[in-house]
């Protein structure tokens, strides 16, 4: 899968794919980057059993119908929301003149993995910008930030519209509610956009506890650590990249990277779950959704934008975007 980082398919995965569907359907092993083809998809899809966090799986399809009725804190993410590559990304604004998108590393680990490609928004009227610059790549927030193509003056307000940066101040609190709005292909195999606010998907660790982990994937783990914190979030292969958002208020409070997979049975329990949080029990760094947090993003960003090693230009777009 796409990893939340999690949840990129790689060759291991791959192999494990061909194996279970047969020599005849094999696909050729792909980067860790990419989500594979459609017989990946289908791999997935009916597996929700090996993300799902507390009693419910709580992925649904984000549709216009759904839209019509949500918060306007959900509208307005779901439609800075777009595909990039096999994952997922997030519109922040625009900076210094550039418009600037996040996704995590491993979606986009270099520039070669994102110029020219399209990024398509489906419930931004299905607009697509090509990948215009690669501002930067950081393993320890699992991080990549590039800039789009706007040619069209009607774009530039729509994007406006949508806009929604980091909230580099805002520390995470125990039990705050969260919401995630991404393309994982458990149980959607057609990859249509999905969300998930269900009463599981909260901050599980403890007020600003962030701690620099390795990836506790079984299947699929990435090479680095990066910052974390808890959360209870269902998320699946095709995620990777997707805004950690304040379910109350609408902040991006982080980026989804990474989580345990394959899950307990035992995590797939409210109770559970809720009592390891209530005893402080390790579990919860050990079974659960990973993020970065907003604070930590932006003390790496903080020392990119005074490193005189950053690109001139990069610096520039770094620093509105951190006193936005």
């Amino acid at each position: 899968m796409q990893k939340p980082k999690m949840l990129c398919k790689t060759q291991f995965l791959m192999i494990a794919l061909a194996l279970s569907v047969g020599t005849a359907n094999a696909v050729t092993p792909r980067s860790r980057t990419s989500i594979g083809n459609e017989t990946a998809a289908r791999f997935f899809s009916e597996r929700s059993a090996t993300y799902q966090i507390g009693d419910e799986w709580g992925k649904l399809p984000v549709t216009d119908a759904v839209l019509a009725s949500e918060t306007p804190q959900f509208v307005r993410a779901a439609r800075a929301t777009a595909r990039a590559g096999g994952g997922t990304s997030f519109y922040l604004g625009k900076f210094a003149g550039a418009h600037v998108m996040a996704t995590n590393h491993h979606v986009f680990p270099a520039a070669y993995a994102c110029l020219g490609r399209s990024i398509v928004f489906p419930h931004l009227g299905g607009r697509s910008f090509k990948c215009a610059t690669f501002l930067g790549t950081w393993q320890e927030i699992d991080l990549s930030l590039f800039t789009l193509e706007v040619n069209r003056v009607e774009d530039e307000s729509v994007l406006a519209s949508v806009a929604g940066n980091f909230a580099f101040d805002r520390d995470l609190e125990p039990n705050q509610s969260l919401m995630t709005i991404g393309f994982g292909v458990a149980n959607n195999s057609s990859r249509q956009m999905m969300a998930n606010q269900d009463d599981d998907c909260r901050v599980f660790s403890g007020y600003a506890d962030y701690r620099l982990m390795a990836d506790p994937d079984e299947l699929n783990p990435g090479t680095y650590s990066a910052w974390s914190f808890s959360n209870g979030c269902d998320v699946s292969h095709g995620d990777s990249g997707s805004a950690m958002i304040d379910r109350q208020t609408g902040e991006v409070v982080g980026i989804i990277w990474t989580g345990r997979i394959p899950k307990q049975a035992s995590t797939q329990r409210s109770d559970v779950i809720a009592d390891w949080m209530r005893t402080g029990s390790e579990m919860i760094w050990k079974e659960l959704s990973y993020a970065v947090p907003s604070v930590k993003i932006g003390e790496i960003l903080e020392q990119m934008a005074s490193n005189p090693s950053t690109a001139p230009r990069t610096r520039e777009i770094l620093r509105a975007l951190l006193v936005d």
